[in-house]
This record gives structure tokens, C-alpha cells and sequence, in this order.
């Protein structure tokens, strides 16, 4: 079997670019919140947080679609054949059934990012690759490495790598489609070669369609559930929060849900499918540690049904249901990766058309065990665990320059140059990083690396990278005391105050004295930057950590010192920001003034343009709320209901003002919006709420 590495021509919204201001963590660990009769061994390690740095937020996108020619690479054979795309994190996008002639995945017609992932932009569609922490991964749209190899036996085989910039893991995954194989494998390795231990994250998610009716099984049937903000153990086909409902079937949610199936023995293969009404059936199954399975669905009610159209090419498209693999109980639980340790494992999927009846039989104890004789009859246990150790080899190859098709960033050739200058691990050969690949957002650190200080930027140019690993932070540490420049020690500020062992996240410690005193030595690192020379970047920092300590005048000062520099409208990170923060502390004329003052580039902006209405509301101008909620919007976040809180009090003060009450506010206000709630629905273009269910709007 030949790879082949073709242009795949799609209409997209391109990405454009990335935000300049660090967007730092929360300080404490979310933790899980189990029902009674939780299982204890389930508790552990039951914590997460939410992180972006060293990444930069991607939100530099739109709606505007040009047809976009991506680099893709193609594996085929006589049953299947797959396209990956290697400027999407090595995305999966397609997998077509040549026997069946039916696509298995929800391979979507258009590339359209949304405000989903860790770092905003996300794609719906085919199979991603999720390595690092709670969310999507941090490469999900970025490039990453990618190389063909032969396997000795006459098949070429993709390989994709990345060195995974948090939690300091090089990561690889190989793609195997051989001759006379139903079956596409993908073999992942993870490496932790330093001395210190870690904690990694592993989701593959799958998008399969669910424009048919469709239903998944699974090979166990104990399931955790966080429907509602609380974490139930249950067991399939019944899920307490959703009465009545049959949750194997995802066209049966009026809600968006998703529930994590939990492992039987130590050792399983498990496996998890999609059944569909003509019998065909997608199926994925995996080694050890590769355990957990899970079912995500957005829901068909209106504010489902909305997020999959704009995340696709608009309504009537992009209906699908996620199917996800984990090394861990549920995505909410981190894993432990001890130093020196690499972890490994195999997973298959394919296609098989089998009775209709059996699969979507009324007993789903009786169409689990169907589909278990059927799988086993193509791939069991034993044999896939057998290819396990095969693709264990393979994944030792190295590439040759010459086959390495597609290149990542250089943050991987950096940190294999501070690993040999400190002697510190030895980076996995199978993962080649060439020097070549360091650019523009790399040569400060690679200055540093060098020359133990910073070099000498304008405090006007807004950064381009931030480093926050704790290999890192000395170095950092040390240019900023020898040699201090506002650079320095605005680059100090931020990797201090993000440093975090990463250790301690799984044993729910939270040191509230070191915290302080980071928090501290972040402060005066800021506030010593912009006294060698203002910058954004440092009055807004400090802004931030005057708003988290509830100092909101103070923020408001240092937001106003950094729009008054001159390069504050260089890019509209700043102004966008500082509009949601004032409205969010009811400074309405002043976030309209300011909102009015934007160029025209700036007031098409979403963000921007989503703070201005929360303004407006507040300012009766109804002409731009008129305009606004004509709109299609695209930067809502996952679980955000800012839009529709607008239109309920933009719907209020109209019944109010039908009953003369010109200013409705306080209780009358109240009471007007929950009638709002239940005569003035949204149209569905602006309504983006994971649960129609007032007491219940807001899902964890």
C-alpha cells in the first residue's frame, strides 16, 4: 500500500492568526462532584483544570468561506480509504467504506472553527487526535509533523508527531492501512523522558453522523455521567438525569449530554460502534490502556441543532454524535505519567454491515452481545494485541529527512536544544524535529537558550510566545534579575504566575501561601516592566490579576493605562477584553463610548460586537440590538449563554413597554424576563444553549 499526499480542495473560513495576550489559568483544581454510591476508586485523580499557556488563543477566524487547498494524505486499499489532514492536528477527515460505498465518519463539507477547544478554534468532523489537558488539544488546528514509512513488508504507513508544549510530552501516532487489512490501525506512543513525573490526557474523538437514526453500544455498560453538574454512576441503558430516554440512541437527547463507559477487567480490549438503520455499522476497539469509551451528543433541541449547523454549512448539515476512546475514567480525571515512562497503545476501526433487527433490538443487552460475536468474528482480543506489538516496533523507526512530508513548529527543535545543552533526557528518535523548523516565535527563546538574556524588543511589540515549563523558568528567572528589561520581566511575571507542578494536580493539594506568593512575584515582576518602559501587555496583566483579587477599579485603571498607549489598537485583543470586563461590571456607557471610538475592522469583530450588545441592552439601542440579533454569530463559547441572556432582557423591556412601563428594573424586570422566557423564544441562529431548562441552563 503507497501513501498518497494530494491537495484536497474544501470551503473554509481560514484561520488568520492568533491573540497576543497570555490567557492564564484558573488557581485551583475543579473536582468532581459524585452522587452517593460513587465508586471510590473512581474518586481518584477526579480533578482537572482548564489551561492555555504556553498556547495562544486562536481566535482569528470568521464566517467568510474561500475555498481553501489543504495538504492531505491519503491511505487506501481494497476496503478502505482514509484522508488525513496534516495542518489540522493530523485530523482524520474522512474514512470511506469502498465495500459498504458509505463514508463511516461525519465528514464535514466545509472547515468552519468555532469557539470550542482550550485555545477557541475547533472543527467538528472526522477523528481528533486529543493529547495534554481537559479540552481539545492544543494542535487540533495547528500543523504538525508528518512522515511515511515503510513497514518491511511492501506497506507505507503515516506518521504524525508534535511535542506537546504544557505538559512537556512528545507525542507520535502512526496510521497503518495494509494490504487485504479491513481495518485502519493507528498506534499512538507518548514519552515522557524527563526525571521528573507528569500527568497526561488521551481522547480520540470520533464524529460519526446521526442525519439517520442511529445507536451506539459498547462493550461494558457501567457509565459515569456529569449531566447537571453531578457525577452519577450508572448503568446502561439508563441515565437518572434523563428519564424516560434511551441514551444509546443520541436522536433521543432534548439536551446536550455525554456519559464516559468505564472498563470491566484490567486487560480488556474494549470496543464502541455506531449502528445505523440500513445495518452498517462503524466500530472502533483498543489495547490497554486505551479503556474508556464515551458518547457525546449536542441534542435536537433548537440550541443542538444550531451548534452543529454553524459548525458545519448551516442549517440541514453536520448532524453527528462523538464516539471517544480515553486512558482515564472520564476527561475530567488527569492520569499520572511518571519520569521515564512512555505510554503506548493500539486502536483499530472499520466497517461492517450486519441485521439491522439484532442491532437495534428493544433488550440492548441482546444487541451489545450481537455486535461481540460479530466484532469477534473480524477482530478479536487476541489479534488486536498481536498487531499491538507489531506497530510497537514500527513506532521505534526512524524517519529520514527526506520523508518527513509535513512540518509542526519549532518549539520541538528548541526544547530538544535545551535537553542537550542540559543534559537533560534524551528526546525519542523516532520523532525527528529539525532546526530549520524554529521561527519567529521561537527565536527569543532560542536567544535565551544561548545567551542567558533576552534580546531587546520595543515594549510596544505585543509578544508573539510565552514559555511557562518549569525546565524553563530559572533561565527566565535569572535574565530578568541579571539583566532586567521590561521583556524580561514581563516574561518573568507570566511564567511565574502560571507555573504550576504539574505533579500536585492529581493530589487535590493546593498550597494557598506558595500561590500567594507567586501571585505576588508576578504583580511586582508587571508592575517593574512597565516601569522600564509601558506596555500593553504588562498594565494588562496586571489588570487581570487586580480583577481576580475583586479590585475592579484598579483593574479598570490599568486596563485604561494600556489603551492609552499607542499600540493599543494595533491589534484588538485588548479593547475586546476590556468591553466584555466592563460590561460585566455594569460600566455600560463607558464600553459603548469606547465600543463607538473602533474603527470599522474592529466593530465587525464577534467578540467585540457580542460585549457591545451586553451593553446595549443596558443603554436601550435597540437599533443595534435590532441589526445584532439579525446576525449570524460565531464566537459563543461551549456552554456560553451571553446572547440569549440578551435577547430575554431585550424581549423584557418590549412586553414592558407594551404595558407602559418604560424602564422596567429590579424585581419588575425579573418577573419580565421569565415571562420572556416563555413567550419570546430566540430564533434558532442565536441560540446556542446547551439546555432549554432555566433551572438547569448552564451545563458543567
Amino acid at each position: 500500500m503507497k501513501i498518497r499526499h494530494e491537495t484536497y480542495y474544501i470551503k473554509g473560513a481560514p484561520l488568520t492568526g492568533v491573540n497576543p495576550l497570555p490567557s492564564f489559568r484558573a488557581r485551583k483544581n475543579r473536582k468532581i462532584v459524585p452522587t452517593e454510591g460513587f465508586p471510590e476508586d473512581l474518586k481518584e485523580d477526579g480533578e482537572f483544570i482548564s489551561k492555555v499557556l504556553p498556547y495562544l488563543v486562536q481566535d482569528r477566524y470568521s464566517r467568510e468561506r474561500k475555498t481553501l487547498g489543504l495538504k492531505s494524505f491519503v491511505l487506501e486499499n481494497e476496503y478502505l480509504k482514509a484522508t488525513f489532514f496534516p495542518e489540522f492536528g493530523g485530523r482524520l477527515h474522512s474514512l470511506f467504506d469502498k465495500i459498504s460505498g458509505k463514508e463511516l465518519l461525519f465528514a464535514n463539507p466545509v472547515i468552519q472553527p468555532g469557539n470550542v477547544a482550550n485555545r477557541n478554534a475547533w472543527l467538528s468532523g472526522g477523528i481528533e487526535w486529543n493529547i495534554g489537558n481537559f479540552g481539545h488539544c492544543y494542535t487540533t488546528c495547528d500543523n504538525v509533523f508528518a512522515a511515511v514509512l515503510n513497514d518491511g513488508e511492501g506497506n507505507e504507513f503515516l506518521r504524525i508527531w508534535e511535542f506537546e508544549r504544557l505538559k512537556s510530552i512528545f507525542w507520535q501516532v502512526d496510521f497503518h492501512l495494509p494490504d487485504g487489512s479491513p481495518h485502519l490501525f493507528c498506534h499512538v506512543k507518548a514519552v515522557n523522558p524527563f526525571d521528573k513525573d507528569t500527568t497526561t490526557y488521551w481522547w480520540t474523538n470520533i464524529a460519526v453522523p446521526t442525519d439517520t437514526r442511529t445507536r451506539v453500544l459498547a462493550s461494558c455498560k457501567k457509565v459515569i455521567s456529569f449531566i447537571g453538574g453531578v457525577c452519577h454512576y450508572e448503568t446502561l441503558p439508563h441515565l437518572e438525569a434523563l428519564p424516560g430516554v434511551d441514551p444509546t440512541y443520541p436522536d433521543n437527547a432534548t439536551r446536550s449530554f455525554d456519559y464516559f463507559i468505564q472498563k470491566e477487567r484490567d486487560g480488556d480490549s474494549t470496543w464502541e460502534c455506531a449502528a445505523y438503520d440500513d445495518g452498517v455499522v462503524f466500530y472502533e476497539r483498543s489495547t490497554a490502556p486505551l479503556y474508556y469509551k464515551k458518547l457525546y451528543v449536542w441534542g435536537t433541541h433548537k440550541a443542538g441543532l444550531n451548534w452543529q449547523h454553524s459548525l458545519s454549512d448551516g442549517e440541514g448539515t453536520g448532524y453527528y454524535a462523538e464516539l471517544q476512546a480515553g486512558i482515564a475514567p472520564s476527561q475530567m480525571h488527569d492520569k499520572l505519567m511518571p519520569a521515564g515512562t512512555t505510554h503506548s497503545w493500539t486502536q483499530c476501526f472499520g466497517g461492517i454491515a450486519l441485521e439491522r433487527e439484532r442491532l437495534f433490538d428493544e433488550n440492548y443487552d441482546a444487541a451489545v452481545d450481537y455486535f461481540d460475536e460479530e466484532i469477534n468474528k473480524r477482530i478479536t482480543a487476541s489479534d488486536i494485541d498481536a498487531f499491538d506489538k507489531k506497530f510497537e516496533a514500527l513506532a521505534e523507526l526512524v524517519p529520514e529527512e527526506k520523508n518527513i512530508l509535513h512540518r509542526g513548529s519549532g518549539f520541538g527543535a528548541l526544547e530538544v536544544m535545551r535537553m542537550e545543552r542540559d543534559g537533560d533526557g534524551t528526546p525519542p528518535s523516532s520523532m525527528p524535529f529539525p532546526r530549520d523548523t524554529i521561527g519567529e516565535a521561537e527565536k527569543i527563546w532560542l536567544y535565551l537558550l544561548e545567551n542567558g538574556s533576552f534580546p531587546y524588543h520595543p515594549a510596544s511589540e505585543l509578544p508573539k510566545s510565552y514559555m511557562t515549563s518549569e525546565k524553563w523558568i530559572k533561565r527566565i528567572s535569572d535574565a530578568a534579575k541579571n539583566r532586567p528589561s521590561a521583556l524580561a520581566l514581563m516574561h518573568y511575571g507570566v511564567a511565574i504566575y502560571e507555573y504550576q507542578r504539574l505533579d500536585l494536580t492529581l493530589s487535590n493539594a493546593y498550597d494557598e501561601i506558595t500561590d500567594n506568593l507567586q501571585i505576588a512575584e508576578a504583580r511586582f515582576a508587571f508592575e517593574k516592566s512597565a516601569e522600564f518602559e509601558p506596555s500593553v501587555t504588562a498594565y494588562r496583566n496586571l489588570a487581570i490579576l487586580a480583577c481576580r483579587d475583586d479590585e475592579t477599579c484598579l483593574a479598570e485603571s490599568y486596563y485604561d493605562k494600556a489603551l492609552a498607549l499607542g499600540e493599543a489598537m494595533d491589534d484588538f485583543a485588548l479593547v475586546s477584553e476590556y468591553l466584555a470586563f466592563l460590561a460585566k461590571e455594569h460600566k455600560y456607557e463607558k464600553a459603548w463610548r469606547i465600543y463607538e471610538s473602533l474603527p470599522d475592522e474592529y466593530k465587525k469583530v464577534d467578540r467585540i460586537k457580542i460585549s457591545a450588545a451586553c451593553a446595549a441592552v443596558k443603554l436601550y439601542k435597540f437599533d443595534y440590538l435590532d441589526a445584532f440579533f439579525a446576525e449570524e454569530h460565531y464566537e459563543v463559547r461551549e456552554g456560553e449563554n451571553s446572547i440569549t441572556d440578551v435577547w430575554f432582557e431585550y424581549s423584557a423591556i418590549k412586553l414592558g413597554r407594551d404595558r407602559g412601563i418604560e424602564h422596567p428594573e429590579g424585581k419588575v424586570l425579573d418577573e419580565l424576563i421569565d415571562e420572556a422566557w416563555e413567550k419570546c423564544p430566540p430564533a434558532a441562529s442565536i441560540d446556542y444553549r446547551q439546555s432549554t431548562d432555566r433551572s438547569n441552563k448552564y451545563r458543567i
